[in-house]
């Protein structure tokens, strides 16, 4: 596509500069508003792209924050649990679910051939 965008740029270009070169079968006005509204269309879809960023990487550091405080809670409920607290050792059994351990498989010495 973008092969196709900067051939178009290039008749534009010819067209603006050595117009005397550009096919009389082509309606010229209607092809600059074409090519207007596409330059118009790029700025402002390159400037929502930004913006989309910018609210993704927001996103991202409240998400952190969010998953940060939420371990110092999982830990303290893990103490409180400890400290015979009522109600924490049914948090922790339900939290607990979040921090599913896998089973690590023992490395062999032999060499697959």
């Amino acid at each position: 596509m973008k092969k196709n965008k900067l051939f178009v740029n290039k008749v534009w270009d010819y067209r603006q500069h050595s117009s005397v070169l550009s096919s009389p079968d082509v309606d010229w006005e209607e092809f600059e508003k074409d090519y207007n509204a596409r330059v118009f269309t790029e700025s402002l879809l390159g400037r929502i792209e930004s913006l989309a960023y910018r609210l993704e990487s927001t996103k991202i550091l409240h998400d952190y924050d969010n998953y940060q405080d939420a371990l110092n809670d999982y830990s303290y409920s893990q103490y409180s649990k400890g400290a015979g607290k009522p109600g924490f050792t049914e948090k922790v059994a339900e939290l607990k679910q979040f921090f599913a351990r896998t089973k690590s498989v023992p490395k062999t010495d032999e060499t697959e051939e």
